[in-house]
């Protein structure tokens, strides 16, 4: 399912050559520096529908953030609404992330998969934005890998929600970060780009695994049009270069996404 161009004119997913993420509050200097790209992946409880429309004048999409499989203790207007059987447990344990003060989430859990719904609608939707971003897809292929119940489970219920944003919100384009396996065995029919983060040169180019996931989204590329957009950390050059050459849209950040840079 491929979605058309946004109304205002703006590229669609593989017309687009330049994208920034930045996820702290916006300024009058950044908005405007944002109309400069030709994707920009916000999040979007700092941002209001008129100062997302701004960026749009130039043809800018706009992208808004959603952590799919995990809950931030930061974001309290969304944890108070989860119940205890949205939150996964692993023999009876909760799976917390202390880097990032979050938990992992049952993708599984329908009022889970409604809590998310529904934030779709309140900070993406009707904040006028062009799409989702969808981040910690990867955490299905990274937690639940040993566990093949579990990871079907999971895959199937992702795609569920997916398949919900498309239903409620046609016009919405997605773009989920990371989750190669569950993309190329489930979510490719619902999914506009996927994001490759962790992609330096160095890290990439000599690896056995990441060729493979190279070679593996070329083919998704070609066959469902889905767009693939890579991110570096180090050796900006070298990384936009490689990513590039394999048709991939790249994004450089020195100090993560919440310093303009």
């Amino acid at each position: 399912m491929k979605l058309k161009p946004a109304s205002h004119g703006a590229p669609s997913m593989g017309e687009i050559k330049n994208y920034k993420i930045f996820y702290d509050s916006p300024n009058k200097t950044i908005l405007k520096k944002m109309k400069n790209y030709d994707v920009v992946i916000i999040e979007p409880v700092y941002y209001t529908r008129q100062q997302v429309k701004y960026i749009q004048r130039a043809g800018t999409r706009v992208y808004g953030y959603i952590n799919a499989m995990e809950a931030d203790r930061w974001n309290e207007a969304l944890y108070v609404q989860l119940d205890e059987k949205d939150f996964f447990r692993r023999r009876g344990t909760l799976v917390y992330y202390k880097q990032w003060d979050s938990y992992l989430m049952d993708m599984n859990a329908s009022h889970y998969r409604e809590v998310l719904l529904n934030e779709v609608t309140k900070q993406i939707h009707a904040k006028g934005c062009d799409g989702v971003f969808l981040d910690t897809v990867g955490n299905i292929d990274d937690e639940h890998e040993n566990h093949p119940k579990t990871l079907r489970e999971q895959r199937v219920a992702i795609a569920a929600f997916m398949r919900g944003i498309k239903e409620k919100h046609s016009q919405l384009a997605v773009i989920q970060n990371w989750g190669f396996d569950t993309l190329s065995t489930t979510t490719y029919p619902f999914v506009d780009g996927i994001m490759w983060e962790g992609f330096d040169y160095s890290a990439v180019a000599g690896d056995e695994w990441a060729q493979q996931k190279i070679a593996k989204l070329k083919k998704l590329r070609k066959k469902y049009k889905i767009e693939v957009l890579t991110v570096s950390g180090r050796e900006e050059k070298e990384s936009r270069k490689y990513a590039e050459s394999h048709g991939f849209c790249h994004f450089h950040s020195t100090h993560g996404y919440n310093i303009w840079e």
